[in-house]
């Protein structure tokens, strides 16, 4: 089973190449220093950027695997969610591929692909809770077996990575914000100042508004980054926003009472994040964290998933 797998869903270009159980190859080509200068990605831009850099990382990703494109069996691409262009040129790139090559084509959630990054390293015990937090999403997802997803709760406005980037932005720490107010934590008082949890209840869903809005409250009440001491700041938001997950992962576990526990998507790569899920590890319950080359978005993750959608028979991705 040979498949090129193509990520395109925001500003990263990946593609990688699996085969029989072994990802040969995971070439990812950011766009990071072409959006810094816009404090954000630029949907336009990325979109133009895929088309321009997906010839050099399909060389290279062909190169490092030693596979030639007849070796292909398979194409599979990210389909939702994400970016409307970006995806798009994703689309187009695979499915010329997939009529050139004439072998079958997977459109596949890019969601399910990061849940999947945790197996290319291990195998799943089931049920499975998928701790699922990046720039985009904030999601508890029970899975019973492979390919069932049960979405528990999620986030009512921001997800996690949107708070800390927009955090980021008001302290004009730059872009991407998570990665710097990580660092500038590892060093402050996580509880010198006061933020709230918000959504204290009973549901599995989130929210980081209320949390986003009372540190703009804050930052203004010590008139501006000048007055507030940074690394006790962003040590008490990191220590608020791992609080908020694992409020509600630990409501979960509670009920549900899964033997594994994974922690996926971008922001999984958090530092206090990662040291918190760590924790709840029990002779029952066992945590499993994608490597940090696959907690990002790549395309690795999607050519994992879309291997198990063939080993369940199932062509078609959700």
């Amino acid at each position: 089973m040979v498949i090129l797998a193509i990520e395109t869903s925001c500003d990263e270009t990946s593609i990688a190449i699996y085969k029989n159980g072994k990802i040969l190859a995971n070439i990812i080509s950011s766009q990071i220093n072409e959006h810094t200068k816009y404090g954000g990605v630029v949907p336009e831009l990325a979109s133009r950027l895929h088309l321009q850099n997906f010839p050099y990382v399909l060389l290279e990703a062909l190169q490092t695997a030693g596979i030639k494109v007849t070796d292909l069996q398979y194409i599979a691409y990210t389909a939702k969610p994400g970016l409307i262009g970006a995806l798009h040129i994703g689309k187009i790139i695979a499915e010329t591929l997939s009529s050139y090559l004439a072998i079958p084509i997977l459109p596949l959630n890019h969601l399910y692909g990061h849940i999947y990054a945790s197996a290319i390293d291990n195998d799943f015990l089931f049920p499975l809770l998928a701790v699922l937090v990046s720039g985009g999403h904030t999601q508890l997802i029970l899975m019973k077996k492979h390919l069932d997803f049960e979405i528990l709760g999620s986030t009512l406005d921001d997800a996690i990575g949107e708070c800390y980037d927009k955090v980021a932005r008001m302290l004009e720490l730059g872009y991407p914000g998570g990665p710097i107010i990580d660092k500038l934590a590892g060093t402050g008082m996580p509880t010198a100042y006061h933020l709230p949890l918000p959504l204290n209840d009973q549901s599995y869903n989130f929210s980081f508004s209320g949390l986003k809005s009372a540190a703009a409250n804050l930052i203004t009440k010590e008139h501006g980054k000048e007055n507030l001491n940074l690394p006790n700041f962003c040590a008490t938001f990191q220590k608020t926003c791992v609080d908020i997950i694992m409020r509600k992962t630990k409501l979960a576990i509670e009920n549900f009472q899964p033997k594994m526990v994974t922690l996926v998507g971008g922001v999984s790569a958090n530092s206090a994040l990662r040291t918190a899920i760590l924790a709840l590890a029990t002779s029952n319950l066992k945590i499993i964290i994608p490597k940090l080359e696959y907690c990002t978005d790549n395309a690795a993750m999607i050519a994992r998933l879309a291997a198990q959608e063939l080993m369940e028979n199932r062509i078609k991705g959700d």
